[in-house]
């Protein structure tokens, strides 16, 4: 009997990106079960959901948990019923049909795997690469692969540093062995400590390239937002305390957040991140106070 499968898509005012990503599900060729968590939706996402043919099974959280409480409730569920399996997805997510079965593949072929994620590619350019696995130094992180044309550059399966959120398989026995999500994260780098976590125990994170997702690419809306720029800026800081990873690399993020404040405050050409300012402001103050979870305002 094949392991089984939950695919947790996590909702936040997002119904028609749902939709997508379940319509691109039902195409999926191994067989699997779907949860739509909805995050504390404030739209009309629920009442939708609701009325979706077939009926879908959708937990409702009644307040935004942020990415790690709200999929950490989905796997609580999936871990309740049995599943060998959690592929944790954004709802603005496109899986290819083979995707699941060639994680599913890797994770029960490879010792000690972890996390098995596919390559994620650009919806707007689709043979465009966002990641092929992420490398992590010294508190800084940044994808393989990113805005490059996929020529075939990454073949076979490989072991990275970690893996984005948005598209990953993670079997029961990783949860039941290190743990879920830290929910102080709230939203971002929370993936990126899970699979910092898992190394440290000895496991792997691995990339399966011939599985494939596409997802927008968000980078230009992400430097726009004081939402990202708090969290990322936060959360980075909360990584490195943690983990322990030295006061150097604290010194060497501090210092580079100080530039970027002196920057945006005294430059003309930076006057429209006042928002952006103001954020990261706030996340060197709260990271200092060990301020973690939700930011009122964000």
């Amino acid at each position: 009997m094949p392991p089984g499968v939950l695919a947790i898509v996590l909702n936040w005012n997002s119904a028609d990106d749902c939709f997508a990503c379940l319509a691109s599900l039902a195409r999926t060729t191994y067989a699997h079960r779907v949860l739509v968590v909805d995050n504390g939706s404030s739209d009309d996402s629920v009442a939708r959901l609701r009325a979706h043919s077939p009926p879908l099974e959708i937990l409702e959280l009644g307040v935004n948990r942020g990415y790690a409480a709200g999929n950490n409730r989905g796997i609580a569920w999936g871990l309740a019923r049995g599943f060998d399996y959690f592929w944790i997805l954004n709802p603005d997510v496109t899986v290819g049909p083979a995707c699941l079965a060639g994680l599913v593949h890797v994770a029960e072929a490879q010792p000690r795997a972890a996390m098995v994620g596919p390559l994620v590619y650009c919806k707007e350019s689709p043979q465009r690469l966002l990641s092929a696995g992420g490398v992590f130094r010294d508190g800084w992180t940044w994808h393989r692969g990113l805005g490059e044309l996929d020529v075939g550059q990454f073949t076979g399966v490989t072991e990275v540093d970690y893996l984005t959120g948005c598209a990953v398989l993670i079997p029961r026995a990783l949860v039941e062995s290190i743990g879920a999500l830290d929910e102080r994260f709230f939203l971002y780098e929370e993936d990126v400590e899970w699979c910092y976590r898992a190394r440290h125990a000895g496991l792997r994170v691995l990339l399966a390239p011939h599985a494939k997702v596409w997802h927008p690419d968000t980078r230009r809306r992400d430097d726009l937002s004081a939402r990202v720029t708090y969290y990322t800026a936060r959360n980075k800081l909360l990584l490195l305390r943690t983990h322990r990873l030295g006061a150097r690399a604290v010194a060497v993020h501090l210092l580079r957040h100080a530039r970027t404040l002196a920057s945006w405050t005294l430059r003309p050409k930076w006057r429209h991140k006042r928002a952006q300012r103001r954020a990261l402001l706030r996340a060197l103050l709260d990271a200092a106070r060990a301020r973690w979870g939700a930011a009122d305002g964000l």
